[in-house]
This record gives structure tokens, sequence and C-alpha cells, in this order.
């Protein structure tokens, strides 16, 4: 590690820009219990930081319904949190502090996020930091979601970087196992709940906020 330079910094987004983690949980229990699911958190646990259609088909296969498909009940639960993050969204500790300052370092930003495009375009214009990003990807331009490693490689190539030359910051354990699939150095912030679980132990560096991102990878940026 001492000898790495960091030269990109990609960043997921729910969890990590903006505290919506909670919306997701909520969008997705009004939903699925509105076609007759049974709510179960350790489910929702499990399932944090996949794909939207992973996570409907998942509870699709545990309580299966009638009258929709899983494409629209999918929807359903996008509209939903889209509707939640327009009106509460906020913008997680540490995140204007960090963009800024890899801005005046000249270090490359991208987002890589399992979330669909729309939600995306939601939640920079909640946030007003679209400005920062040079690469946005959504798991909806890639063949696989998190846990595979495309989105994370789609933006490093698309910002003409290497996978060791990146640093991503994730939240959940889905997103940790991505950025390590795709070789690259991964900080992770999970939220308290999470925070001492040992899964998270895969990756280099485990925060309590962003707040202290920045003071961690100064040796990497030199």
């Amino acid at each position: 590690m001492e000898d790495k330079k960091i030269t990109t910094v990609l960043f997921d987004m729910d969890g990590v820009l903006i505290d919506s983690e909670g919306f997701w949980q909520q969008a997705e229990e009004e939903v699925f219990t509105s076609m007759g699911a049974t709510w179960d958190e350790a489910i929702a646990i499990q399932t944090q930081g996949k794909t939207t259609r992973a996570v409907t088909e998942l509870w699709y296969n545990l309580y299966p319904w009638e009258g929709k498909s899983i494409e629209e009940v999918e929807q359903m639960v996008i509209d939903r949190v889209d509707e939640l993050i327009s009106t509460e969204g906020e913008i997680k500790e540490g995140v204007i502090q960090t963009l800024e300052f890899l801005k005046e370092k000249n270090i490359k930003i991208g987002l890589a996020t399992n979330s669909p495009e729309s939600l995306i375009v939601t939640v920079l214009k909640r946030l007003g930091i679209k400005k920062y990003f040079q690469t946005i990807v959504s798991s909806e331009h890639v063949e696989h979601g998190k846990p595979a490693p495309d989105v994370y490689l789609r933006a490093a190539h698309n910002l003409g970087s290497q996978p060791s030359e990146c640093l991503v910051v994730e939240d959940s354990f889905t997103g940790v196992t991505a950025g390590k699939n795709a070789k690259m150095t991964v900080v992770a912030i999970p939220d308290a709940e999470q925070y001492n679980q040992e899964r998270f132990d895969i990756a280099d560096f485990k925060l309590n906020s962003m707040i202290f991102l920045n003071e961690k990878i100064v040796p990497f940026l030199q």
C-alpha cells in the first residue's frame, strides 16, 4: 500500500453521498407488503446495496404476488424512493469537504452505483453536487450490478484510470465486495449498526464517517 498512488476516487451513492438507505427500506416495506409479503428486517439488511431488480426478485420468490409484473413492482419501489429523496434527502457529513479536497488535488472523481439513472438524477439535483463527477455509471449501463465489479471497471475506463489507481468509497458489504472484485483500494464507511461486523474487514480501510477520509488518503495522493 505504501507505494500505491491514487489518481481516481469512485463513490457509491446511497448511504455514501446521501442518507437514503432508510428510504429504500421504507419504500420496499410499503410496496412489498402491499403486494402481500410479510416484512422481515433481516432480509432488508441482507439485500442492502443490491440492485432494485435483484431485491424485487428476491421478495417475489419469497412471497409470489399476482396482478403486477416484477418490473412494475420494482418501478413502484423506485418511484417511492424518488419521492422520499426529493422531499427529505440529506447529504452525508463530510461529502462536500471531501469532494472539494479531491477537486483541489486534481483527483479524478466518479460515481458508480446500483441505483437506476432516474434516481441518480434526483439525488445529484437534491444535493447540488453533479458538477464534481467526471463520470457517472449506473448498473443499468453494465451487464452486472454490484457485487460484480462492472460499474467500477466502467467508471475507471471512462476516466482513463487503471484499477490499481482507483479508490472506492462504499457503505455496504455488497459494494465493498464489488470494489475488491475490481482490484481497487476500498474504503468502507458502514452505518453504526454494522460498523463492527467482521465481514467489512475485507476493506482496506474502515471509517466511522467520511469526514476522516481526506487525512486517510493523503499519503496515497503524493
